[in-house]
């Protein structure tokens, strides 16, 4: 019999972590009897978790730790001799490592993506408290790790670093489907294109690249800027659009199209606050499309700068600008930039690798607790 792994969310939206659970879990199912379990609700990427033979379950959640709430969840890891609990994010990371203990399920992981990823110092502590009963951390980069050791102080044997992975077939589309996208969205011919893809919240700074275009566009009347992603923050954003003036920033929302999207963009642009290790910077290496993303979190881990991509200081919209028109003006570094970050990417940050790690993880404490 496989093993059983239980991985726990809250929902399965259209995000970066979620895309990368499937991708990962169609590499782990012939060896793994892999489910996931959302403590929310469905979302909408489930019916691809399950086209994929991946069951999704929900078990509703009324607080991280009603105790009835945590009794269900208990009761259905025991009744499936669930293995393996692996977690993802603060909420399912307290709810999920609760009631796998209750379940005595052998192995529990946590998974942790972002920096600075509690919202109070009560989070801290919770998080401090749950690490007795936790088997690994997995921190999806160093920046994430050296995070989770200096504020929740996890104990530096417990914890492992896990990069994201990329399957690189999904980034090479077909040229006729890249011109029919072209075509669709009636992108002008001569257009340079920079591209923010991220959820619309205040921690991506999307107002900072708005600021950098605006005068950009008294220089270059060929930027557009294509923004992607969906969120509350949209209306928020197309009035600071409306309020700078700008003629060209587009607004996509939410897309299942990213590669193709990658392909016609020139330049693909990440000006957040804090990231763990951004799922969008290896996406586009992996297109061949030059990032310049803020150097925060593990940003550094992914690109070496002026040779995969270009790192700034965050909030500093001069270089932003300054790097934005470098590059517009450019065209042998940008082809050089994506030659060298898609060879990375191949190397480094395969999904298969991604799997791989989590295999040897999985099967390693496996053989521990047993």
């Amino acid at each position: 019999m496989k093993p059983r792994v239980a991985r726990i969310v809250s929902y399965l939206p259209v995000g970066g972590v979620e895309k990368r659970l499937l991708a990962v879990l169609k590499r782990l199912k012939d060896e793994f009897d892999v489910e996931v379990i959302c403590i929310h609700s469905r979302g909408k990427l489930a019916p691809l978790f399950e086209e994929a033979g991946i069951p999704v379950t929900v078990v509703p959640f009324k607080g991280r730790l009603h105790p009835v709430s945590l009794y269900r969840l208990a009761t259905y890891l025991r009744k499936r001799g669930t293995d393996i609990v692996h977690t993802h994010m603060y909420r399912p990371n307290i709810s999920g490592t609760l009631a796998a203990r209750l379940a005595k399920v052998p192995v529990v992981i946590s998974n942790v993506h972002n920096v600075d990823h509690w919202d109070t110092p009560r989070q801290v502590f919770m998080d401090r408290l749950f690490h007795t009963l936790r088997d690994r951390i997995i921190a999806v980069s160093h920046a994430v790790r050296n995070d989770i050791l200096k504020k929740s102080k996890a104990p530096p044997e417990k914890t492992v670093v896990i990069y994201n992975g990329i399957n690189m077939e999904d980034f090479s589309p077909k040229e006729e489907d890249i011109f029919w996208l072209r075509r669709s969205l009636k992108l002008p011919r001569e257009a340079f294109v920079v591209s923010l893809i991220a959820r619309l919240v205040p921690a991506k700074s999307h107002k900072n690249l708005f600021k950098a275009v605006s005068h950009i566009e008294k220089i270059s009347k060929n930027i557009l800027a294509l923004i992607v992603g969906g969120g509350g923050y949209r209306s928020e954003l197309e009035k600071v659009a409306k309020e700078l003036g700008l003629e060209r920033v587009w607004f996509l929302g939410e897309r299942s199209d990213v590669p193709l999207l990658l392909k016609i963009t020139n330049l693909s642009v990440l000006p957040s606050s804090k990231e763990g290790f951004s799922n969008v910077i290896l996406e586009s290496m992996a297109a061949g499309t030059p990032v310049v993303a803020s150097e925060v979190g593990g940003a550094r881990e992914a690109i070496e700068p002026f040779h995969t991509g270009v790192l700034v200081k965050y909030g500093d919209v001069e270089s932003l600008q300054a790097v934005i028109l470098g590059l517009l003006g450019s065209p042998r570094n940008r082809i050089s930039i994506k030659t060298k970050a898609r060879k990375m990417v191949e190397k480094r940050f395969s999904i298969e690798e991604m799997a791989a790690q989590t295999k040897r993880l999985y099967l390693d404490l496996l053989g521990k607790a047993r």
